[in-house]
C-alpha cells in the first residue's frame, strides 16, 4: 500500500511537472517531434477520452443533457481543480498545453466542444464554461473563433464563470517585459544571456501581458517589444450570462495592498475587466461579481 501510495505522489508530480514545463515553454516543445507537449484533449485517470458516443456512455452511463466544462489556467493541469487534502474534485478531465498562443488553444478547444456536442449520447441543451486565469481567456477566444468556425455549441452557452482571469493582463508578464528590455540595454554579455533566457518564456505566458485572444493580436509583432499593446476588441458573447469570481492578498480588500496586488497575480481591475479605455470594459454586470478576501489566485479554484 505505501509503495502504491508513493508510485501515484510521483505520477501526480510528474504530470504537474509537464503542465509546467508546457506552460513556461510549450510552444517550443510544440515545435519538437515526439516532445512531452500535451495536446488540448479530454482525460480520464491520465488517459485521452475518445469522443464517441460509445466511450463517452462508459464515463457517464447517464449523461446529462447539462453541461459544464473547467478550463484550467497557465502551468496547470485537469488535476488542479481537486480539493485540497480530499478526493473531491470539482471535475478533472480538460487538459492542454497552456505554452501555446491562447488563440490557438482557443481555436482548439473550440473544435473540441464541437466534436464532444456532436459525438454525446444525448442532446446537449446547456453548456455553462468556467475558466481559472489565463483558462477564462481560452473561452473567450473560443466563443470567438466558434463563431468564425459555425460551429453551434456557441448557441448552448448559458453561463460563463471566471475565476481570476486577467482580461486586461498580468503586472508579472508587463515586469517580465521591462526587466529583458532594460538588461538588453546594458552592454554587458552576461545580461544579455539573461535577457535571452528569461525571452524564452512561452508564447502563452506574453499572450498575459496584455490579455491577448486571438491572432491578430500577435502575428506578425515583436512579442518583447517594451510594453507595446496591440490588443484587438473582442466582444462577449450575446446571450451569456457573464460571472467573476475574484480574490484579495489580504483579508481586508481596501488595503493598499490587496488594491495593487489583488490575488497576488491579477489585479482587480484585470479581472473586472475595467479598463482606462471605455471600448474594452467588459459590460458585465456589478450584481454578477462575488470578491473572496483573503483567498488568492490558486486558491480561486477549489476554496
Amino acid at each position: 500500500d505505501t509503495i502504491g501510495k508513493t508510485a501515484s505522489v510521483l505520477k501526480t508530480g510528474a504530470n504537474k511537472g509537464v503542465s509546467i514545463l508546457n506552460g513556461v515553454v510549450g510552444d517550443k516543445l510544440e515545435e519538437k517531434v515526439n516532445s512531452i507537449s500535451l495536446k488540448m484533449q479530454f482525460y480520464k485517470n491520465g488517459k485521452p477520452i475518445v469522443l464517441t458516443k460509445d466511450d463517452i456512455k462508459k464515463i457517464h452511463p447517464k449523461p446529462s443533457s447539462k453541461v459544464c466544462i473547467l478550463v484550467h489556467g497557465l502551468a496547470s493541469d485537469e488535476m488542479m481543480w481537486n480539493f485540497p487534502q480530499k478526493k473531491e474534485n470539482y471535475g478533472t478531465l480538460l487538459r492542454y498545453n497552456s505554452g501555446l498562443h491562447i488563440s490557438e488553444n482557443g481555436k482548439n478547444l473550440s473544435m473540441l466542444i464541437h466534436t464532444l456536442v456532436k459525438n454525446y449520447p444525448t442532446t446537449i441543451k446547456e453548456l455553462v464554461l468556467i475558466g481559472h486565469s489565463m483558462g477564462g481567456l481560452v473561452i473567450r477566444s473560443a466563443c470567438h473563433y466558434g463563431d468564425k468556425q459555425n460551429v453551434t455549441w456557441i448557441y448552448k452557452i448559458r453561463k460563463i464563470i471566471f475565476l481570476g482571469s486577467p482580461h486586461l493582463g498580468a503586472p508579472l508578464e508587463k515586469f517580465g517585459n521591462v526587466v529583458t528590455n532594460v538588461l538588453d540595454k546594458i552592454p554587458n554579455p552576461f545580461t544579455k544571456i539573461a535577457k535571452n533566457i528569461i525571452n524564452l518564456r512561452s508564447a502563452g505566458i506574453k499572450d498575459l501581458r496584455y490579455g491577448y485572444l486571438i491572432d491578430e493580436d500577435w502575428k506578425g509583432k515583436d512579442p518583447d517589444a517594451l510594453l507595446t499593446n496591440s490588443k484587438n476588441l473582442v466582444p462577449l458573447q450575446e446571450g451569456v450570462k457573464y460571472y467573476i469570481i475574484s480574490g484579495t492578498v489580504t483579508e481586508n480588500p481596501e488595503s493598499i495592498f490587496a488594491t495593487w496586488f489583488g490575488d497576488a497575480m491579477v489585479r482587480k481591475p484585470s479581472t473586472l475587466g475595467k479598463s482606462n479605455n471605455e471600448k474594452f470594459n467588459l459590460p458585465i454586470p456589478e450584481e454578477n461579481h462575488r470578491e473572496f478576501v483573503g483567498i488568492a489566485h490558486i486558491a480561486l479554484m477549489h476554496e
